[in-house]
């Protein structure tokens, strides 16, 4: 068995303290790592924005249709200025943004509710849903940066619970590879 090959539990390890490193960050400051993720996140748009840019020019130099690659371009460039220079205004929008669809999603589930066949047994199911749906858009509405550090906070803990069972496997797939060897 190829050694190189198949055991790859370091890689699993390091990808799991990574994930808790991380994690740990969202939870004990979501406000920092929110806004530092946004703002990288920025930056990469800016970058395909730029790459986006590059080839519309290409186009236009070879005579070949460019406006929809410019407008692309352009919209990228602006929302990639927006999340990286305005961080905390962008993530405030989003999140009113998010926050006006789970409504408007809970209410249209609340319509197909009341107007589904009794007979498919999918009422109960769209209430609930729907409830949950206008609960988290109100929550969501009310204060939208600290309902974006609660999600960053929430996805904190399920990184720190993946890194941990990444981790384990890694460990459990050391153990296994070093009987192989003893073999």
């Amino acid at each position: 068995m190829d050694k190189h090959r198949w055991n790859k539990w370091e890689l699993l390890a390091a990808n799991g303290i990574a994930a808790v490193f991380l994690g740990a960050l969202a939870i004990f400051i979501p406000a920092t790592a929110l806004l530092t993720v946004v703002k990288y996140f920025g930056i990469v748009i800016i970058l395909l924005g730029i790459g986006m840019l590059a080839g519309t020019i290409t186009n236009i130099r070879n005579h070949k249709p460019y406006a929809l690659d410019l407008t692309g371009a352009v919209v990228l460039l602006v929302l990639g200025f927006l999340l990286t220079f305005y961080s905390q205004n962008t993530i405030e929008v989003f999140v009113i943004i998010t926050g006006s669809w789970a409504i408007l999603l809970g209410i249209t589930q609340l319509i197909f509710a009341f107007n589904v066949d009794p007979e498919m047994k999918s009422q109960k199911t769209l209430l609930i849903n729907a409830i949950i749906s206008i609960v988290f858009g109100i929550i969501l509405l009310y204060n939208p940066f600290q309902s974006a550090q609660i999600l960053v906070v929430i996805t904190g803990i399920l990184a720190i619970w993946v890194g941990v069972i990444l981790i384990m496997i890694s460990v459990k797939m050391k153990r296994f590879f070093n009987q192989l060897k003893d073999i």
